[in-house]
């Protein structure tokens, strides 16, 4: 896994001519699309504290995307590919802190944000939790598809 430095985050679902889409899913042969990943995320903007497995010192961070599978970080730090993290935060329809641990597995600097984005993979995480993000996010998307904006 390598680092890519980018202008602009392309993983959100992005609303297109009415439709959410999903850059978790590519094109395959015959305009047919392949999913990637298990979980579908959506743009958020939350706070969240994360802790370093080798440190006890608590960070502040931005969530900016969720979903059950994982989330993405943007930090002022470069974390490590790899690394583990324990997380917590609060979705808008959740009034129950969240807390998960999960491993790096994408990490990159947004030239645009002037932050570290790092792909977070849920490794441990309630599974009453994990079905919270889970409604959050498909009631999300019903949002966006059905918003005439």
């Amino acid at each position: 896994m390598s680092r890519v430095e980018t202008g602009e985050s392309h993983n959100h679902p992005t609303k297109r001519g009415g439709k959410v889409t999903d850059p978790g899913k590519s094109p395959a042969r015959g305009g047919a699309n392949v999913e990637r990943r298990r979980f579908v995320r959506v743009a958020v903007a939350a706070d969240i504290a994360y802790t370093r497995e080798d440190s006890a010192v608590p960070m502040a961070g931005i969530l900016s995307d969720l979903g059950g599978g994982g989330i993405r970080l943007a930090t002022e730090e470069d974390l490590p590919l790899g690394s583990l993290l324990l997380v917590r935060f609060r979705t808008p329809s959740l009034e129950r802190e969240i807390v998960a641990r999960g491993r790096i597995v994408l990490s990159f600097f947004d030239a645009t944000q002037r932050r570290y984005l790092h792909g977070i993979a849920f490794t441990q995480i309630d599974p009453r939790d994990q079905e919270a993000i889970v409604a959050f996010v498909t009631a999300e998307i019903k949002r966006l598809e059905t918003d005439p904006g």
